[in-house]
């Protein structure tokens, strides 16, 4: 925790990361799409939130803790660090993750219409899964280069609106965390033009 505790306080002396709060309501967190991956189902709780730029994209990172429904009178804790990009426009909500890291949250990567994710090829490791309300739109930008991108990263991503929400396992410092959200800005350079004018509008369940 030491660790980051002090990506932290270089964070909050670093000019380019001054807009800092300790803590964002959880109304602040919907804006990313609940019920959806990273988030958990109960109570969500982003501390430690800054905003900057990565790449030409404004950028979110914050520390999450996600609560769930465990087992009788149980909750189950998940914590991430997370990143979000904000892009030009709207994109299908998609989804491309490190099984292991969503295994535990026990919900569905999006609300309703999404269908069910796909684990990716038997023999990958580590294990992937993805999830788009439009395959089509999924067939274009889920490439083999993307899924190894992502796999390389041990992350998350997912695209909700105009939102690009990127995680990985446990609170890391602030530096992972940049790094992942650089790996996020690679990932959204892979994608074809066409992506970046594709009607999302026309969907279609998974």
């Amino acid at each position: 925790m030491w660790r980051v505790r002090n990506s932290i306080r270089k964070l909050r002396e670093d000019p380019e990361w001054h807009h800092y709060r300790k803590r964002e309501s959880r109304d602040w967190v919907r804006a990313f799409g609940i019920p959806g991956y990273p988030f958990g189902t109960l109570r969500n709780h982003a501390l430690h939130v800054f905003e900057g730029q990565v790449r030409g994209y404004r950028t979110t990172l914050f520390q999450l803790a996600g609560v769930r429904i465990g087992g009788r009178y149980v909750t189950d804790v998940h914590r991430y660090s997370v990143a979000v990009l904000t892009l030009p426009g709207n994109l299908p909500g998609t989804a491309v993750s490190v099984a292991g890291l969503v295994r535990g949250l026990h919900t569905e990567p999006f609300p309703p219409g999404a269908g069910s994710p796909v684990h990716l090829p038997a023999g990958r490791k580590p294990r992937m899964s993805k999830c788009s309300v439009d395959p089509a739109f999924a067939d274009l930008v889920i490439t083999e280069r993307v899924v190894r991108m992502t796999a390389e990263a041990k992350m998350g991503w997912r695209l909700h609106g105009n939102h690009m929400i990127g995680w990985i396992k446990e609170m890391k410092p602030y530096e992972r965390i940049i790094a992942l959200a650089e790996t996020m800005a690679d990932i959204l350079a892979e994608f074809p033009a066409s992506a970046a004018t594709w009607d999302t509008g026309h969907r279609r369940p998974a």
